[in-house]
């Protein structure tokens, strides 16, 4: 009879602690669940916020008017400007209306004109380093 009596005692016990596991799982479970969808609105939030993924910048030093233009890869003029550079200046252009493919950005000054490839992508865009062609223009 005495066995009996511990053998329910425990079995009350074991399932007295089943049940304690099973509500921390469950609290823990929630809470975890409730921080991952905060940090995704977060992301979310900072991703559309600032939306700068498809910006280019460089900068021109020089002391005469320079004309920048950018093509498509048909050769098809898409934007072009004249600019007055006096020392140095930055510009950067917004990219997000362009789809996918390869650009170029040309750069025509008085002396010379530099041709610079321009990759965009889905989630960015970038102004390769080295010019893709540059000539030096017979002085006059």
């Amino acid at each position: 009879m005495l066995s009996l009596v511990l053998l329910n005692d425990y079995k009350s016990k074991k399932h007295c602690i089943m049940k304690k596991i099973l509500k921390i799982s469950l609290v823990l479970g929630i809470v975890l669940l409730a921080m991952n969808v905060y940090a995704v609105a977060v992301n979310f939030s900072l991703h559309n916020k600032f939306r700068q993924e498809k910006m280019i910048s460089f900068g021109l030093e020089d002391k005469d008017r320079v004309k920048i233009s950018i093509y498509d890869a048909n050769d098809k003029l898409i934007h072009s400007e004249n600019l007055t550079v006096n020392g140095k200046l930055v510009r950067s252009y917004d990219l997000n209306n362009f789809s996918e493919g390869v650009y170029y950005l040309v750069e025509e000054s008085k002396t010379k004109i530099t041709k610079y490839e321009v990759l965009v992508l889905s989630d960015s865009a970038t102004i390769m380093s080295d010019p893709l062609s540059e000539v030096v223009k017979a002085a006059l």
